[in-house]
């Protein structure tokens, strides 16, 4: 079967993978957040490459920068719309012909915006990274998450990869009876619309089978239920999140004194 998980757990031995889930979501939401209140881009770029030394520990440097390439179609339209279309522009960096210029407000926008996409992605991807979403869930139930809304959410962690699987799948059939996949952007349309159609109806089959598995083990049933996973919340899982927070109110408090 052919490797096409886009975003899944990737099971490594480091410190980071063995640390709580609530921990590593901490972390993962404060940096979040952080990318929203920094005053200027450059510290945004500075936590953006903070996550460094979290993915060399974890063993996933490479995993977790690799994404980022599907962030430049984003980036060139966002820097074309809002250095010629800003709103509150002002001052201009370049005129051009016809009318056109290029605002410096536009572009100092467009790379704040894409210093917070930055952030929000690697630390994003470092957190799916390093946690098994039964152990997320889990830990969720234990602190009173009622148990069907974490089915909900383990069932939303695994949809990507599993459609991004079941696509490859499909394609890889296809091209063993011949169907041709390389060339134009229109030639490539016409293959995979076809394509569609099997997805679709796999999908809705393994949503089926899924509902009768489910039904058969009484998931509906008013009773407490087992878990097979089981989670601890450490103190040093405390201490990391507690350091983590005050880490982050500081650096928020002085990129705006500075």
């Amino acid at each position: 079967m052919p490797e096409a998980v886009l975003i899944s757990y990737v099971k490594k031995k480091s410190f980071f993978h063995k640390l709580n889930p609530l921990t590593k979501l901490v972390l993962a939401v404060c940096a979040i957040t952080l990318s929203f209140l920094l005053k200027n881009f450059m510290y945004n770029l500075i936590l953006f490459f903070f996550i460094i030394p979290f993915a060399y520990e974890a063993k996933l440097l490479r995993q977790v920068f690799k994404p980022l390439r599907y962030l430049f179609i984003i980036f060139v339209f966002l820097f074309g719309i809002q250095s010629f279309f800003y709103p509150f522009r002002e001052t201009v960096l370049v005129q051009l012909p016809f009318g056109f210029a290029i605002w410096l407000e536009g572009l100092l926008y467009a790379v704040d915006i894409s210093a917070r996409l930055l952030v929000i992605m690697v630390y994003g991807y470092l957190f799916v990274l390093t946690t098994h979403p039964g152990d997320l869930v889990s830990e969720l139930k234990e602190r009173g998450m009622p148990h069907w809304l974490g089915y909900v959410l383990i069932t939303t962690l695994q949809l990507i990869p599993r459609v991004t699987s079941q696509t490859e799948v499909i394609i890889e059939a296809q091209r063993s009876r011949g169907l041709e996949t390389q060339g134009s952007v229109i030639k490539r349309l016409k293959a995979y619309t076809p394509l569609l159609g099997p997805l679709f109806m796999g999908s809705v089959q393994n949503a089926v089978e899924r509902a009768m598995a489910l039904e058969a083990r009484a998931f509906r049933a008013e009773c407490d239920k087992t878990r097979y996973r089981d989670v601890k919340f450490t103190k040093q899982d405390k201490l990391i999140t507690a350091s983590s927070i005050i880490l982050s109110i500081i650096y928020g408090v002085v990129s705006w004194l500075l």
